[in-house]
């Protein structure tokens, strides 16, 4: 757990061990999370307090620096940083010290033991590591093969150097080698140089110097599948984000890197980043530019909560090309793995023996558009889409619509079955104004030449009301 702070004591002892044959690697690692315990930033810093020997004629501090600069040559994300001084270790300190002692912060060296690194770590981050050499030893600098009675420091240091790394003894971990034997073996050899396990268990954690070939999008490696399946492996060491490019599985990363994979059919498709040396992030994507991309699938931890490997399943369609970005979590860097497995959906393609046809209709006109499709005994299913976007509950072989301004537009089908997917042409629905209503009929008119009948009872009121008038006026 990232509160867990502990102390990991690692030793070299002299003597030789036996040749065999293969490679591998073994490294400290956090038994709450399974990764490796390493150094978090890119600078390593070192207070050598080595000196001289007694006469000055050795100086041992230059070996050790010496042993530091052979690291940095094949390291990209960190580098020792030497500074020369005096003084005695602190345990938990903070500060990385190499010095000559008679004991192990007040702990007696075991029987035969050259130097132990001793080491803090605050989850999978290392906070402190002090490196002491057991100042009973008769010591040199020198090349070439061991000489008796002389034990040469730059190789010791290049040894406790790669513990200070985060290496464990391969050859305890059951590993066996051919010469030239690694310097990280838990015995001191002839062999005074780094070898290609050495370099490859270092660049596991810290990757190569350089930047990816990977980094971005447009770079992205292809992977082909061997049996459906592939395992490919890279770095994100000196990796940067793009512009515009989104958040793997929500977290920010900055170290990201790109490989691509076309689906030969559809399927179903597994992806994880086990056998990475760091947390990561995993993205799957589809599109054509880093800031245009449709979010396939993501995760972060294959356990929520657990600090490991990510992994996605998801559905790939036949000839579409996919997208896989593996990032650090926070940026972490390391070296890392992705691993690609693909399983051939069964079933028949569905073919369009039908197609829908485009309208134009009024405003408020029923309007439907169908598709027939056949696939053998493979049962089919079906989305309609407007403007190029899913409908809801539109999933039958006909869409049936009141047609308006708002409905106008283009119109599509996707029909599925477990083999894969086709799209129908596209049509598209024209709606037109409905007319105006027609106007209202005119008021009858009250002119002109009226039929016959008797006179209404207001007439005969009004015309005696007109007959004493002038009977009045006359008098």
């Amino acid at each position: 757990m990232k509160n867990n702070r502990q102390r990991v004591l690692v030793a070299l002892l002299a003597g030789l061990l036996a040749a065999a044959t293969a490679w591998g690697f073994a490294y400290v690692t956090n038994s709450s999370t399974g990764l490796p315990v390493k150094w978090p930033s890119p600078a390593y810093p070192l207070r050598i307090m080595l000196g001289t020997n007694p006469g000055g004629t050795i100086d041992y501090a230059a070996a050790a620096q010496a042993a530091a600069q052979d690291w940095n040559a094949i390291i990209g994300a960190i580098q020792f940083q030497g500074t020369v001084a005096t003084g005695t270790a602190t345990d938990r300190n903070r500060v990385n010290e190499l010095v000559f002692a008679a004991n192990i912060f007040g702990e007696a060296f075991d029987t035969n033991t050259l130097a132990v690194t001793t080491t803090w770590r605050l989850g999978n981050d290392r906070t402190e590591g002090d490196i002491i050499f057991n100042s009973a030893r008769n010591w040199g600098a020198y090349n070439g093969p061991t000489q008796s009675g002389l034990v040469d420091l730059k190789r010791v240091a290049l040894h406790e150097l790669g513990h200070a790394l985060g290496l464990d003894h391969p050859d305890e971990a059951g590993q066996t080698f051919s010469p030239p034997l690694p310097i990280m073996n838990s015995r001191i050899t002839s062999n005074d140089t780094l070898t290609p396990d050495d370099v490859t268990a270092a660049q596991n954690l810290y990757g190569p110097p350089g930047t990816p070939p990977n980094n971005n999008f447009a770079n992205a490696t292809a992977i082909t599948l061997a049996n459906n399946a592939a395992t490919v492996t890279g770095y994100n060491t000196n990796a940067t984000k793009e512009p515009g490019e989104p958040n793997h599985a929500d977290n920010a990363g900055g170290r990201s890197v790109w490989w691509k994979w076309t689906a030969p059919s559809a399927g179903s498709v597994t992806a994880d980043t086990r056998g990475s040396y760091s947390d990561t992030t995993l993205g799957v994507y589809t599109g054509n530019s880093v800031n245009a991309l449709t979010t396939i699938a993501s995760n972060d931890d294959i356990n929520r909560g657990i600090v490991q490997a990510s992994t996605v399943t998801f559905n790939a369609t036949g000839g579409v090309t996919y997208f896989f970005a593996v990032d650090g979590f926070d940026g972490d860097v390391s070296g890392l793995t992705l691993n690609l497995a693909f399983t051939q959906a069964t079933g028949t393609l569905p073919t369009i023996t039908a197609q829908p046809v485009s309208a134009t209709v009024t405003a408020g006109a029923s309007v439907v558009f169908s598709v027939t499709a056949t696939a053998g005994a493979s049962p089919v299913t079906y989305q309609w889409q407007f403007n190029g976007a899913n409908l809801v509950d539109a999933t039958s072989s006909s869409l049936s619509l009141v047609a308006s301004s708002a409905n106008a537009g283009t119109y599509a089908v996707i029909v599925s079955t477990t083999a894969g997917s086709v799209s129908s042409n596209t049509v598209t629905l024209t709606v037109n104004a409905a007319p105006p209503p027609p106007p209202p009929p005119p008021p009858p008119s009250s002119g002109g030449r009226g039929g016959g009948g008797a006179p209404s009872l207001w007439f005969w009121g009004a015309l005696s009301l007109l007959g004493l008038a002038r009977f009045l006026r006359r008098r």
